[in-house]
Parts: C-alpha cells; sequence; structure tokens
C-alpha cells in the first residue's frame, strides 16, 4: 500500500535468527573492517529484521542498546531510535540544534523528553535525506516538511518516525 508505513521492533537480546551468511555485502565488508560487531546483539538483531526487509520494499534502520527498528514504505522517510539516559546536553545542542529547537527546549516542563524529541527528529531526517552525521546542524526541524511521529517504548527508548504527506503506520513488536 503506498501510504503505509510498517515499523517492526526487535526489544530482546534474542539473536537465533542471526546469520553471517545472509548479511550484505557492505555489512561483510564492515565486519571485516570492525570483526567486534559480531559480538553486539543489537547488530546481530537489527542485521537479522534488514534481512526480512530485503524481500518487501525501501526501509530505514536504526538500533540503539538492544533495541533495534527497521521502517518499511515508500516515499521519503526515516527512524531513529535513542536510549533515554542523562547525557551532556548542552554540548550536543549547541553542536546541532538550531535557535528554534532551542527554544522550544528551553521552554519545555520535560527537558530530557524534549531533547530526545528534537534529536530523534533530526537524526531520522538524515537518514531520510540520506545526509551525513556531520549535516546534524544543518537539519532544523522547526523548518522540516515532515511529520513526526514520536514515542516511548518501555520507558528506555525514543523512537521517532518522520515521513512526507499521509501515511498510515503500523507497528509491529518482536519481543
Amino acid at each position: 500500500m503506498k501510504n503505509e508505513l510498517a515499523l517492526h521492533l526487535c526489544l530482546s537480546e534474542n539473536t537465533r535468527n542471526f546469520s553471517k551468511k545472509a548479511l550484505s555485502k557492505s555489512d561483510k565488508r564492515r565486519i571485516k573492517k570492525y570483526p567486534n560487531l559480531l559480538n553486539s546483539s543489537t547488530f546481530k538483531i537489527s542485521r537479522s529484521l534488514k534481512v526480512g526487509a530485503k524481500r518487501r520494499s525501501k526501509f530505514c534502520m536504526s538500533h540503539k542498546n538492544g533495541c533495534a527498528g527497521i521502517l518499511f514504505g515508500k516515499g521519503k522517510f526515516g527512524l531513529d531510535i535513542e536510549l533515554l539516559k542523562p547525557r551532556d546536553f548542552e554540548a550536543v545542542m549547541r553542536f546541532c540544534f538550531s535557535e528554534g529547537e532551542l527554544k522550544i527546549y528551553k521552554s519545555s516542563k520535560n527537558k530530557i523528553l524534549v531533547f530526545y524529541q528534537i534529536y530523534t527528529a533530526k537524526e531520522a531526517i538524515l537518514k531520510a535525506e540520506n545526509l551525513g552525521f556531520s549535516e546534524l546542524g544543518s537539519v532544523d526541524i522547526t523548518k522540516s516538511a515532515y511529520t513526526m511521529k514520536h514515542f516511548v517504548v518501555n520507558d528506555l527508548f525514543m523512537v521517532c518516525i518522520i515521513f512526507k504527506g499521509k501515511k498510515d503506520i503500523i507497528k509491529i513488536f518482536y519481543e
């Protein structure tokens, strides 16, 4: 369906579906360069989800500390997942937040939640636009044409889906 985005999340450390043989050529090159990735359950979970994606349509992946997600669909869309944890918010905001984003953050009551909403939206837009991480500061969610949907999973992870146009979002959670 043209206006459908399907999100698959895996919150488990279960990596039984991982197969080194099923990795893409680019992932095999990454393993060669960074062999420790094979010790990362999050890497294995995300790559297991990616193998299923090849049979469907365009996709976007994100993973963080035991949570991996893949979003399928058509058109421009992006996905980002971040672990909700204390960090040096001021340093990150100086690095990549616009004045408009800073204003939203400073006027918020729940600063941690709003920080992660802004940050995940910026990263999801980078993915949708095929931009590198160095472009994070040039992305301004206050001037974005994307629709942004956020939700928190298990009080641990902020998930952001961004897309253009009207979309139906289907969430599928794995254990």
